[in-house]
This record gives structure tokens, C-alpha cells and sequence, in this order.
């Protein structure tokens, strides 16, 4: 098998790199332990005491997180599931990864950023709205917008030496999209592609049918699109909702599910016996704006670095590719890093990525299984991506400390009480002689819980929890505004609708 040279481009710059390396989000350190929730970040359990690790403490669990890999060698695909593959697809390790640019976008400028460096107020709440596609609207974002046709997005189109489609770029290669951070790596560039393909099918299915959107409402944003004309109702608002309420239901139905457990799930977001969805929250507490809990976004969401796999295949054609290596920052074919354009032949055959689609199978990908253990490309990051070449697992448990999380077993005891747990069935043994950080914690636990399969009842309580609680405060979404809602777009079940769905729906 053979890859495509492509012409060389200038590497990315280290000042310019979206990462999630050492640089945190801003407002997340200063996350209150008041009891105001305004803020963009917050807190869960406010009067846990934070877990303090010297560095050698924190560098002793990261020796123990270094996955050995398999025969194959550092968690790469060898062509079949292995002892240490999850059962779940690894395309939602980046789907995952998606959700999570989703709901922590923000667009605000620097200058807010000094004006309010806690990041208390004035910022905008994180919501299922896929402002990574969509920024502020055509008004305010016209780049991202196809000028021919101005209801649809802007599908790039590369020179020769390159692939294409590919995400809309300018003359550098740089992508122009609402969210750099979906530019980081190829599936995630690719992933991002196709949900903007998504959308300009559905402007085509809506307009062949207008009915699709019946009652929806518009996405009250103004100016996006173009007008409705007197023989049409429909406005490119209302398309704009019907792709998010099939996104947010890929979200809360396929996506958590498989991340959290048909028990857990279910027990967040059960249906009534009219077959509508119902929040049931325990820990998530929303008084005013929904906002970001720390346990969440720096510790139990962080399972998906434990899922990824040190290389995959993308098609047919290509040999695996490693996520990182070590000439890849000179090397562009080197391995999966982004900020570039699509080098030729290296589209991805998504059913390798995804079930559910025609080809789907044997040749489906796993990711790795949700427990404590990083594949070996992890524990030393490019230069590009850390300076300093330290593992994403030192980096995380930094952060957390940093951060003053509590420890993985006072978060499990209160969470226990909350949701009413027997205490004993949330103890186990992290194999460390102190408190655990809580990432570790809930890594295990979901290791030892749930046999690495998916989150344990703990972590994943605190994911669905917040998922579900952002959904059912967000007045536009269809969980809030009209729970009855079932998708109408054409998917292999009717009334429901999967990733695989939407995949197909965009085509290519």
C-alpha cells in the first residue's frame, strides 16, 4: 500500500495551535465555589475539599496509565478487536470529541477576555447548537457560506496533489469554519465536513418537501439565509433547527447511550407513556444559565483520551496511520495531525469509523477500552502540540490539581448519596496508596464497573447528567421546547435517527 506525497506547507505554528495540551480553558481555574451558577464554569460538589498531589505523586499514576498495547503493538488496529478494544465503534471517540467543541465554544474576542478574565458573566451558554458549523450566521460569518447559494455551507475545493472535497480553506490551508479545534487532526476535520454536507442535503430535502419542518420554529437569529418567498413558508431557520434537533438527538439517544450504559441512561432520561423524553436530574442544578461543571469537562468527559487507539485505517487504500509520530512535524504524511489540507487519497471509508452503514463490519474500527490506560503515542506529545513532549496524562492531572477537584472517591461517595447508592457499591480499589484524582478514578471504575465497555455508574451519571441537563435548559432545544419531537429525516428506522444516518444522508 502506498500514501500520496502532497506539496509541502508551512508546519503550524506553536503559538497557533488549537490543542488540548497545557493550555486550559479560559474562567476554568477560576471556577467559583460559591453558590452562584452563572458563571461559564462551575462546580458540582462545592464543599469537597480538592485533592492535593505533589509531582511525583502525580507522576507515579502516570506511570501506571501507559497502555502495553497488543500484539499489533501500542493500540493500533491489527484488523480484528483486541483484549483491550471497547465494543464501541471508534467513531464516536471523535464524535465524542466533536460534542465537546460544541458546547465549549466560545467565540468572545481577547478584549473580553481582559475585560472579565474569570469568565463570571457575559458569556455565551453552552448549548447542542453546532456554532462550530454555523458561527454567528451568514450576517456576521459570510465565509462560512456558499455565496451561490446562501442557505447552504461552504464545501472546500483543493488543487491538484490534494483530496477533495475537503473543509473550506484559505490560501495557507487553514480551515475556515466556526471552531479551529475541528481541524486538529483528520477524522475530526472529516467528521466536521461531514455534518456540513449534512446540513446542505437537508436544505435539498427541505426544499423538495417542506413539510419536513412543519411546526419547527425558526432559529431566532436574524438575517440567516435567505428570505422566505411568498410561495414558501419555510426559512433557513427552521432548517437550521430541524439539522440541530436531529443532532441533539444523535446526542442524547445514540451517542450517550453508548458512552453511559443502557442503565444510566435510562435512568436520566427516560421516556414517558406518551414516548416523550424526560430529564431526570439529580446532580445538575440549573438556577439561571446552564453552565460548566469542572468535574465534568476536566475529568469525567476525559474519558475519550483513554479510547483512542495509536493508529488507524482510514480506507482501503492507505496503510494505518498513527494519530502522532515523531517526524510528523516535518513530515505531513507522517501521521493524523490536521491544520492542513486533505492530502490526496486520504479520504475516510466511514464504515470503518461507524456501524450501521451497508459496509460496516468486520473492517469497523474499535477504540480502545474505557480504563486507565493511554496508548504509548499519548504519553509523549509532538512538539507541536506540547513543547515539552509530556504525556497527555501528566498534563490532565495537572490540570486537575490545578483545578482543586476532588478525589475520585469523595466525588463517588457524594454522588452515591445524591442518587441514592448503596456507598459500598461505588468503593474499589485504584491500586494507588492515596486518594485518586478523580479522571483515574472514574477510569477505573469504569475498567472495573463495566469492563471497560463504557462509563461506571459514577462517571457516567456526572456525563449524562450534564448532557441531559444542557439539552433541558436550553429553551430551543427540541427536548425543552417540544419533547415529543421524533426525527422525520429519511433514516434506516423511521422515527429515529443514528450517526450512521447521518452519514448516509450526507453522502460520499
Amino acid at each position: 500500500m502506498t500514501e500520496s506525497t502532497p506539496p509541502l506547507e508551512p508546519p503550524p505554528s506553536l503559538a497557533v495551535t488549537p490543542n488540548h495540551g497545557p493550555v486550559s480553558s479560559r474562567g476554568l481555574v477560576n471556577a467559583p465555589r460559591s453558590s452562584t451558577e452563572t458563571g461559564k464554569f462551575g462546580r458540582l460538589f462545592r464543599t469537597l475539599p480538592p485533592l492535593n498531589l505533589d509531582e511525583s505523586q502525580i507522576r507515579a499514576v502516570v506511570a501506571l496509565m501507559t497502555d502495553p498495547g497488543d500484539a499489533g503493538g501500542g493500540g493500533g488496529w491489527g484488523g480484528t478487536p483486541s483484549t483491550g478494544d471497547s465494543e464501541l465503534p471508534s467513531g464516536y471517540t471523535y464524535l465524542s470529541q466533536f460534542v465537546d467543541h460544541d458546547i465549549t465554544f466560545d467565540p468572545t474576542s481577547l478584549l473580553d477576555q481582559a475585560n472579565d478574565p474569570d469568565a463570571l458573566e457575559n458569556f455565551r451558554t453552552p448549548r447542542f447548537d453546532l456554532d462550530c458549523l454555523y458561527g454567528l450566521g451568514p450576517t456576521a460569518n459570510p465565509w462560512l457560506y456558499d455565496i451561490n447559494d446562501p442557505d447552504k455551507l461552504l464545501i472546500g475545493e483543493n488543487a491538484d496533489g490534494f483530496a477533495t472535497p475537503d473543509l473550506s480553506r484559505n490560501q495557507q490551508g487553514r480551515a475556515l469554519i466556526g471552531d479551529p479545534r475541528n481541524d486538529v487532526h483528520v477524522i475530526i476535520s472529516q467528521l466536521h465536513l461531514a455534518f456540513a454536507r449534512f446540513h446542505n442535503r437537508v436544505v435539498d430535502l427541505v426544499r423538495d418537501d417542506p413539510s419536513l419542518v412543519g411546526s419547527i420554529p425558526a432559529t431566532p437569529v436574524g438575517g440567516w439565509g435567505t428570505p422566505a418567498t411568498p410561495d414558501s413558508k419555510v426559512t433557513f431557520g427552521q432548517v437550521v433547527t430541524l439539522v440541530r434537533w436531529h443532532y441533539q438527538w444523535i446526542v442524547l439517544t445514540d451517542l450517550l447511550a453508548r458512552l453511559v450504559g443502557p442503565d444510566t441512561h435510562a435512568a436520566v432520561l427516560p421516556s414517558d407513556k406518551k414516548g416523550r423524553l424526560k430529564a431526570e436530574l439529580e446532580l445538575y442544578n440549573v438556577r439561571r444559565k446552564p453552565w460548566m461543571p469542572v468535574e465534568f469537562s476536566a475529568a469525567a468527559y476525559r474519558f475519550g483520551h483513554s479510547l483512542v487507539r495509536d493508529s488507524y485505517l482510514l480506507n482501503s487504500t492507505l496503510s494505518p496511520l498513527p494519530v502522532f509520530s515523531v517526524d510528523g512535524d516535518n513530515n505531513q504524511v507522517a501521521d493524523l495531525r490536521g491544520l492542513r489540507r486533505l492530502p490526496q487519497g486520504w479520504h475516510i471509508e466511514w464504515s470503518r469509523f461507524f456501524d450501521g452503514l451497508p459496509e460496516s463490519g468486520g473492517n469497523t474500527q474499535h477504540a480502545r477500552a474505557f480504563d486507565t490506560k493511554l496508548v504509548p503515542s499519548l504519553h509523549r506529545l509532538p512538539a507541536s502540540i506540547d513543547r515539552m513532549n509530556r504525556s497527555l496524562a501528566l498534563l490532565n492531572l495537572t490540570r486537575g490539581v490545578a483545578l482543586g477537584l476532588p478525589s475520585g472517591e469523595d466525588v463517588a461517595a457524594a454522588v452515591a448519596a445524591q442518587i441514592g447508592l448503596d456507598p459500598g457499591a461505588v468503593q474499589l480499589d485504584t491500586g494507588l496508596a492515596h486518594p485518586a484524582p478523580l479522571w483515574f478514578w472514574l477510569l477505573r471504575e469504569a475498567e472495573v464497573k463495566a469492563a471497560g465497555k463504557h462509563l461506571g455508574p459514577i462517571g457516567g451519571r456526572i456525563v449524562a447528567e450534564v448532557l441531559v441537563g444542557l439539552a433541558a435548559n436550553d429553551p430551543s432545544s427540541f427536548l425543552k421546547h417540544q419533547p415529543d419531537w421524533k426525527p422525520n429525516l429519511p433514516g434506516t428506522t423511521p422515527g429515529d435517527f443514528t450517526m450512521a444516518d447521518v452519514l448516509t444522508t450526507a453522502g460520499g
